[in-house]
């Protein structure tokens, strides 16, 4: 049985800083690409630096921070022109207040902005904060993947370990389990609307639980070895949402400015926990192959 892990870093194009660390986490081997946040202040700079070392790059879909690429966004944003937060979001589709028509032409305006930086179109495309797969987005999302010919997604149905304590979001978020335990039933919600549509998605998912400091390597060892764990088929594949790089400055973000997270030394530990040699070792006496999206399905 082979095993694949695609080790993608999302919220590239944040910051320079976070750009970089992306960019030192790929030369390593840490990583094995990224997802580009095409609103990103540094967005250009992402492509740039992405461009120079052949680093594989697909789309971070965002809709739930910052400045939108396209003009059709009324019921996306609030009275500033910018998106609604995630809750404010869920709060609008479950009064019936989100025009779907929106949300294709700001999905299909990202991918056109994508296209003009890189030069194609994303092969992989997944969701800031999983807004991809709310109920009624997810349908649109999956239509707009299958007319561009983008061939993967990101469908995150993670086993939550029992009694897990967290640390970074502990303060600001009272029950984590729920919101992850959310997230897991959209996925699964997802999943088949995913595959009428040729969508490509990873056998299993692992990240969740392991953002900022919440990632210890014998965590994120314990959490692959279970996701790996006996399966019939030949191949399994595994994605590893990773969120690594250099602590933000003043600039970054979508245009609202920098967040706490950026600022911590929360990615810099990613980074740490990525490139260590404990990884390494495991993932070699494991047989895990690290590997880019496009080599799962092609």
């Amino acid at each position: 049985m082979r095993r694949f892990l695609v080790i993608n870093a999302d919220d590239f194009g944040y910051s320079v800083e976070r750009n970089e660390g992306m960019v030192t986490c790929f030369l390593s081997g840490a990583i094995s690409g990224v997802t580009l946040m095409v609103n990103g202040v540094a967005a250009e700079d992402a492509v740039n630096r992405a461009k120079k070392v052949n680093m594989p790059t697909g789309m971070h879909f965002n809709i739930i921070e910052g400045t939108p690429v396209g003009t059709k966004t009324k019921t996306l944003t609030d009275c500033n022109g910018k998106f609604l937060d995630l809750s404010s979001l869920k709060k609008a589709l479950s009064k019936g207040e989100v025009d779907m028509e929106e949300v294709r032409w700001e999905l299909q305006s990202q991918i056109d902005k994508f296209q003009s930086l890189m030069g194609r179109k994303p092969e992989h495309i997944d969701g800031h904060q999983h807004a991809h797969l709310l109920p009624g987005i997810c349908e649109v999302f999956a239509s707009v993947l299958r007319e561009n010919g983008v061939r993967s997604t990101r469908c995150p149905y993670e086993d939550l370990e029992p009694d897990h304590v967290y640390s970074w979001t502990a303060d600001v978020i009272k029950d984590l389990d729920a919101m992850f335990q959310e997230v897991i039933d959209q996925a699964s919600s997802a999943k088949p609307i995913l595959k009428e549509n040729g969508i490509w998605v990873s056998d299993r998912f692992v990240g969740l639980q392991t953002m900022g400091s919440d990632m210890t390597i014998e965590r994120l060892q314990r959490q692959l070895a279970k996701a790996f764990k006996c399966n019939e088929n030949d191949v399994i594949s595994c994605e590893l949402m990773v969120h690594p790089g250099y602590k933000s400055g003043d600039v970054g973000g979508c245009g609202i400015g920098v967040d706490d997270f950026a600022r911590s030394e929360q990615r810099e530990h990613e980074m740490n926990v990525l490139q260590s040699k404990e990884m390494q070792d495991f993932y070699r006496t494991q047989g895990i192959e690290i590997v880019p999206f496009q080599r799962c399905y092609s």
